[in-house]
This record gives C-alpha cells, structure tokens and sequence, in this order.
C-alpha cells in the first residue's frame, strides 16, 4: 500500500514539475523566479522505545568459593601416631622413649585434666565455607516517548497559481541528534550466599581405658600420666593405641541478594528526507494558509549502551506519508511560517542488538517552525 502511494505520488509530482515547465493556464513557467528557501527547528513527538535486556547477553561474575575446609582436614590428619614424641593439640603427649626402655611400651605421656573420656581423646577442628552464585533476572522491557528536537531545511517551487490558489512542490531535509532519548531499567541478578560450617573430627584411643579408672595413675592436678622420661607411672601400650579422623554434622544456609536492574540509556538519530505537494490559498496579500500531503523517508539509528555490560547499535530505513497543514506570513521576499505534520502509514523499528530488544515507534506527529526567503 505505501509503495503504490510513494509510485502514485512520485508520478504526480513528476508531472506537475513538466507541466510547470510548459506554456498552459495557471502553471508557473519563467523557472526564474517562484522559489522558497527555508529553515528552522522541528520537534517530533510520539516516538515510543520499548526495549528490555537479554538475558543471555548479560555478563555476570562467575561463581566464588571460599573456606578452609582442607586445612580442616589437613589439622586433623596431622595428628597420628608414630616414632618420637606427638605433642598433641589440648596438650598432651606420648614419647615412645622412657628410661625403661622396652619397646612397643611407654610412662612417658601425660594427658591433662579432662581432656580423655574412656581412654579416647577428641579433637574437632572447624570449618566455614562460603559459596557465591550469580542469576540472571529476566526484567521484561521498559518504555521512554521523550520527544525530540532537530533543525529543517526545505526548498519549494511553485508550480501552480489561480487567483488566491495555488500549488508548491516542496523537498525538505530534516534531522534529530538526541543523547539519552531512551532511559528505562530492565532485568538485573541475584547474588546467592551459601554459607557451609562444621568440623572434622579425630579420635586417639589410647587403648587401655582401665587406666584412667584407677586412682592411683592420676596425677594431684586431675591430669593422666608421669609426663617424664625417668617415671615411673602408668604404662601405655603403644600398639593398642589408634587415630580415627571422619567428618562431623555440617550445618548450612544461605542468603540471596538482588542487584539491578540494568539501566538502558538509548542515543536517537533521525534523518528525513521529503517530498510533497503544498496547496495553498492566500487570506491576504500578507497570510496564507498551507496544506502537506506527501512521502518521506526515515533513517533512523539508535544506539543503546547496558550499564556494566557494553553496546551497540540498530539502524533502518522507513518509507510513509506525511500530511498536515499549516500557515505562513509573509513580507516583502521574507517568510515566516509553522507547519503541523503527521505522519502515517510508517513502520515501527525492530531492535534486536546484542544487548537489547525491542522495538522503537517513529514520530507521529511534527511541529516545523521556519524563516524562509522568496526568489
């Protein structure tokens, strides 16, 4: 439909242009003179962006593990038993070396006051261990319709007149350079915090629990043991004694925390390009009032950038018609005028970038303001 408007329209315009330049009633024919040159500012209004992130394009820091779980278990499996002297960590100790000197046999150990329950000794060393995921968070789109302001340039030929009627032809030139035309937030993500504790655990039984039941083998201060080379004292049998070590319950929670959303900040560029047939009539000698019914041409680009992400572009052409009507006054060679412009029959611009989708709707309605000089 609008391509066989633009073709019906194009058609016109060429002919009225020969016809111009041929000898008939009413059209203008001395080429010299019946020119417009005009500009000004030009404000659209009733673009709408509808854009929203992807979520797949989104950059979010990988995952973090943190804790001492190994050196948990690395404390733990230290503690053993063998040749020499292990000096345990609530202080106790058992030397395989004694002044009696007979082997697999020892008096020299001492275990401190209640640090032994039934001949085994107990340790736990603790743990913590933090885990930290990120998600990303589907935001849906968000929407922004700030108008926008740019600069026109146009030149009309008057190719008709009867009385106080006439016909131009006019082609304008217009563009919009405006930063931050889009603003919205979209999706965002989830920092989740796995908290793990617990303890590893490690049993030394010290083989002969009997002996730590007779009175006689505990010290004055509640401690185990002749602690001394030269004794004597309670003996340890050094092959009955054994180290367990094994994991401990472990207890867990977490915690989530939302970030974003992602703020979405769009740069807007529209250049116009158009043609179209201006009837007018003339009030007075000083005022006219003018109509627009023609076809134009759009080349819109908008950069979009995704805060902490990165960003890119999208750009396309749109074909439509524009119509609308306006007034001008005139002085001498001078003009001033206003037109009120809609634009119909144009396509919305797909945005599909790396970051971002949606959509953005064109201006439907302009408002041109210029000074124009006649010739």
């Amino acid at each position: 439909m609008k391509c066989y408007f633009c073709s019906v329209f194009m058609g016109a315009v060429s002919f009225l242009t020969v016809a111009a330049a041929a000898e008939g009633d009413g059209f203008v024919t001395d080429l010299s003179r019946g020119w417009r040159f005009s500009a000004g500012p030009q404000f659209n209004f009733g673009a709408k962006g509808r854009l929203g992130v992807k979520s797949g394009s989104v950059s979010v820091p990988p995952p973090v593990h943190s804790g001492n779980r190994a050196a948990a278990q690395a404390a733990g499996d230290a503690i053993s038993i063998g040749s020499g002297r292990p000096d345990f960590p609530n202080g106790a100790h058992i030397d395989s070396n004694d002044a009696a000197g007979i082997a697999g046999e020892t008096w020299n150990w001492r275990v401190p006051s209640g640090q032994v329950n039934d001949g085994v000794m107990s340790f736990q060393h603790a743990y913590s261990e933090q885990t930290t995921t990120y998600d990303v968070l589907r935001g849906g789109t968000d929407t922004d319709d700030a108008w926008s302001a740019g600069a026109n340039f146009g030149l009309d030929r008057a190719v008709w007149k009867w009385g106080d009627f006439g016909i131009d032809v006019g082609f304008n030139f217009s563009f919009f350079i405006k930063d931050k035309w889009f603003k919205g937030v979209s999706g965002g993500y989830t920092r989740t915090d796995t908290y793990t504790a617990g303890t590893y655990d490690t049993d030394v039984d010290l083989g002969n629990a009997g002996i730590f039941g007779d009175p006689w083998s505990r010290n004055p201060d509640g401690s185990f043991g002749a602690g001394s080379f030269d004794g004597p004292g309670p003996v340890l049998d050094l092959d009955d004694i054994s180290v367990s070590h094994g994991w401990g319950a472990e207890r867990t929670s977490s915690s989530r925390i939302s970030h974003g959303p992602f703020s979405i900040r769009g740069d807007l560029q529209v250049y116009e390009f158009q043609l179209a047939l201006k009837p007018y009539y003339e009030l007075t000698d000083w005022f006219m009032v003018r109509g627009t019914l023609g076809v134009g041409l759009d080349h819109r680009r908008l950069d979009v950038r995704v805060s902490g992400q990165g960003g890119d572009s999208e750009r396309d052409w749109d074909c439509y018609v524009i119509t609308g009507l306006g007034g001008m006054f005139r002085w001498n060679d001078v003009c001033l005028g206003a037109d009120f412009l809609r634009k119909v029959f144009d396509d919305g611009m797909d945005v599909d970038t790396h970051y971002v989708h949606g959509s953005v709707d064109n201006a439907k309605w302009v408002l041109r303001v210029y000074v124009g000089y006649e010739f």
